[in-house]
């Protein structure tokens, strides 16, 4: 009973969130929406491009604050592939232990693979859907499809490419402030609806 009403809780949350603009791909203007119309078109200032290594990038826009919360999937985010392209570990401390060991399956699975990834990743329409005493809730659209999973030793796209690169996917991100006042994800969803 006490799931129930908390996910009840997090779905009206949702529902009054106000809208964002539509990301379209290609940098084309989206068309206004509803009491969006009044909100100034996305400029390049309200994005950032994230260099991750000699060959892949990730471009992150910016929602509507830039608080630690709003900013714990894309940091995430960043620094897993970081691992992937260097081997740096940094991205663990966004999670809560028991997410660990995927996450650093999912690492180390290119590694084995002989595999690494190259092309621009976009995040879009961060956003904080829910904040409920030390959970939250927070969605990004993931846009993969200009990224190329490539064989490390000859540099050639991978054949077949993973279904995550072909369309865009919106990510919930559950999260859980800790008793030193750090968000840390502690679940992760993955949903093909809501970012088309």
């Amino acid at each position: 009973m006490r799931r129930m009403t908390v996910m009840l809780a997090l779905l009206l949350a949702a529902a009054c969130a106000p809208p964002d603009r539509p990301y379209v791909p290609g940098g084309a203007p989206a068309p206004a929406t509803g009491d969006t119309a009044t909100r100034p078109a996305p400029t390049s200032s309200q994005s950032k491009t994230v260099e991750v290594g000699d060959a892949l990038k990730v471009k992150v826009e910016k929602g509507t604050t830039s608080n630690a919360l709003q900013r714990l999937f894309a940091d995430y985010y960043v620094e897993r592939w970081k691992a992937v392209e260097t081997g740096d570990n940094q991205y663990l401390r966004h999670l809560e232990a028991p997410l660990i060991p995927q996450a650093g399956e999912w690492v180390r699975g290119f590694a084995d693979r002989k595999e690494s990834a190259r092309g621009v990743a976009r995040l879009y329409r961060l956003r904080i859907t829910s904040v409920m005493g030390k959970g939250a809730q927070v969605d990004t659209c993931v846009d993969e499809r200009g990224v190329r999973l490539v064989s490390t030793p000859t540099g050639k796209a991978v054949a077949p490419q993973p279904d995550w690169v072909r369309a865009p996917y919106l990510q919930a991100v559950l999260a859980h402030r800790g008793d030193d006042g750090v968000w840390r994800i502690r679940e992760f969803r993955q949903d093909k609806e809501g970012c088309s």
